[in-house]
């Protein structure tokens, strides 16, 4: 389960960095769309590492080689202020994914100096790439995309169990 979130907040931060359209907020599949250049339906490994350096130069806003902390937290910003602009609503301003976000982060700066290097961020893209290819043919399809479900305003969780 841990590493299933992992995934999606990778991708939804992917999401966040790549957001040309902020209506894509929890859709997984404008992110492959993006990645899948050729329109054939699969997201090779090169198509994937392709829309990862995209993200990364989006997401490395001082230009010097590294993605730190702050530059995710100027970009989840960002991305929260234009999904709520373009939603009608005020920018959230603070929810627990963001401290989700602050682990991520330090799993993928695997010499812990606090900033996340070119290597680094690939790396961290070839381990997500092998957790996608559910079946390892070396190719992603729409299927085996993370989504993120939201639940209906008012629905209870199924799993709980009612007290008797």
């Amino acid at each position: 389960m841990v590493k299933a979130c992992a995934v999606a907040v990778s991708a939804i931060l992917g999401l966040a960095a790549l957001a040309a359209a902020p209506a894509l907020a929890d859709k997984g599949h404008g992110l492959f769309n993006r990645a899948d250049k050729n329109g054939d339906g699969f997201v090779t490994r090169v198509e994937f590492n392709a829309s990862r350096a995209v993200m990364f130069a989006r997401l490395d806003s001082s230009g010097d080689g590294a993605i730190t902390q702050a530059e995710i937290d100027q970009a989840r910003k960002a991305f929260r202020e234009r999904h709520a602009h373009s939603a009608g609503k005020p920018p959230v301003t603070h929810n627990k994914q963001h401290k989700t976000h602050r682990g991520f982060f330090a799993k993928i700066d695997a010499n812990g100096d606090g900033r996340v290097g070119g290597a680094e961020f690939a790396a961290a893209g070839d381990r997500m790439f092998a957790k996608l290819d559910n079946n390892g043919d070396g190719q992603l399809t729409k299927e085996e995309m993370p989504r993120r479900h939201k639940k209906p305003a008012g629905a209870t969780d199924p799993s709980a169990t009612p007290s008797q």
